[in-house]
């Protein structure tokens, strides 16, 4: 037994020697012939760019499967889906079925569920626009929403549950519902005016009707809240007055106030409530749904440039993608010429002409392959050809005919010097 270990354990020594000597012996080769060296580092960089480049497409054609995906029509449909699902389980959690416990599990599994696919969305969002994303305001909303859903999931796991703040944060959830807006374009366009509103007019409008509230307030005050059979539950303060011109402004409940001041004695002030009612109420009401109105119009107009614009940038790249491949399609076709055995393209043509078949199915990728254009084209030759001819024609009759009129002129012109001529000698 030990003799035959030994002899293995020689000859695994002597292959291992063998081996090393092979090594040295390349590496000695690559030493004196530098050029056999250096191709091997070629290959070797050529590999690896090679290898690279591989990476890199497949990282491309990922981000652009992942773009393909959040723009299609199905992607929107599912978080349309899953939006109005979880505005319903929200709506659930506030009738009996909160008190059931399984009832209130499943609720809250369903709720995990939401949130995972709201995660998904976001993250896929993310990877296919890094920078585009954030720059929608909506975009921005919906992170929003996702943060304060993961701060509300992480104060109920620490058991915090009667916290003003948690109770404030799960109320928060039900902004979710709010997310359809950034999918329905006309919601958008709404919003949009509202918001530009919000910024522009309704600052000076609410200015101006405050400062006529507080003209308004102080006569009231000193009419109906100054003297002390007056009535100072409703105008005793200014704001008291103020808030009882908002009931004004609402043109809701109004009428007890004034019945109020009828019984009160204020003869009078019937004409300060009409006068008030018909200065903020109907003014003012209608001057805000004007603005609005006109807001909603402009944010119309912008987006339906915005599309135009967007659908011309697509059909600019279009154009630019079909340039592009055509050129690299010419450049192909000619880099392939130079290594036929032919000298040219109608030389192969030639030798082809009578090796296809009228049944071969030949694939086109270009239109002037097209045997419909062909014969479209041809026709139109065709025609050209007719019309040429028929000016031709036409030509040619304009010319017959100033020739016969210029016949006719020089006989008629002879006619009469003859004729003069007679005379003279007569």
């Amino acid at each position: 037994m030990s003799h035959s270990l030994a002899k293995w354990s020689a000859s695994r020594a002597n292959l291992r020697a063998a081996e090393m000597q092979m090594e040295l012996q390349q590496a000695t080769q690559f030493e004196e012939d530098p050029v056999v060296g250096v191709e091997v580092v070629e290959l070797a960089d050529e590999a690896t760019e090679e290898e690279e480049n591989e990476e890199e497409s497949e990282i491309r054609s990922l981000h652009e499967f992942i773009i393909y995906i959040t723009q299609h029509m199905v992607f929107t449909g599912i978080v349309m889906l899953t939006i109005f699902l979880n505005a319903l389980t929200i709506a659930l959690e506030t009738t009996s079925l909160k008190d059931d416990g399984g009832t209130a599990s499943w609720l809250e599994y369903i709720d995990f569920v939401f949130l995972g696919i709201y995660t998904i969305e976001f993250l896929l969002k993310v990877y296919a626009e890094p920078r585009g994303y954030w720059g929608s305001g909506y975009n921005r909303f919906d992170f929003f929403i996702l943060v304060v859903s993961f701060v509300q999931l992480a104060f109920t796991g620490m058991d915090v549950a009667d916290f003003t703040f948690l109770r404030v944060v799960r109320a928060l959830r039900a902004l979710r519902a709010l997310r359809s807006i950034s999918f329905i374009r006309s919601l958008q366009v709404i919003v949009n005016a509202l918001i530009q509103t919000f910024r522009t007019s309704v600052l000076d409008l609410v200015l101006l009707l405050f400062l006529g509230m507080y003209l308004f307030a102080i006569m009231g005050y000193y009419f109906f809240g100054y003297d002390e059979d007056a009535d100072p539950e409703q105008w005793g303060t200014l704001g008291r007055a103020l808030m009882s011109l908002f009931t004004y402004v609402t043109a809701d409940g109004w009428t007890d106030l004034q019945r109020r001041l009828s019984d009160l004695g204020f003869s009078g002030s019937a004409w300060f409530t009409i006068i008030f009612i018909f200065f903020g109420h109907f003014i003012f009401t209608n001057l805000f749904i004007g603005v609005i109105i006109q807001n909603i119009e402009e944010a119309t107009r912008a987006d339906k440039a915005e599309q135009l614009s967007t659908r011309m940038e697509n059909l600019n790249q279009k154009k630019a993608f079909i340039l592009q491949r055509q050129q690299e399609d010419i450049a192909n076709l000619l880099e392939k010429q130079q290594d036929f055995e032919f000298e040219d393209i109608q030389d192969m043509i030639k030798h082809l002409a009578g090796t296809l078949r009228h049944d071969d199915l030949v694939p086109f990728r270009h239109i002037s392959g097209n045997l419909s254009w062909l014969d479209t084209f041809l026709t139109t030759l065709d025609h050209q050809e007719h019309t040429m001819y028929r000016l031709q024609q036409v030509h040619f009759e304009v010319a017959n005919t100033l020739a016969e009129t210029l016949e006719r002129q020089l006989t008629t012109r002879k006619r009469v010097d003859g004729d003069e001529l007679g005379s003279r000698e007569y």
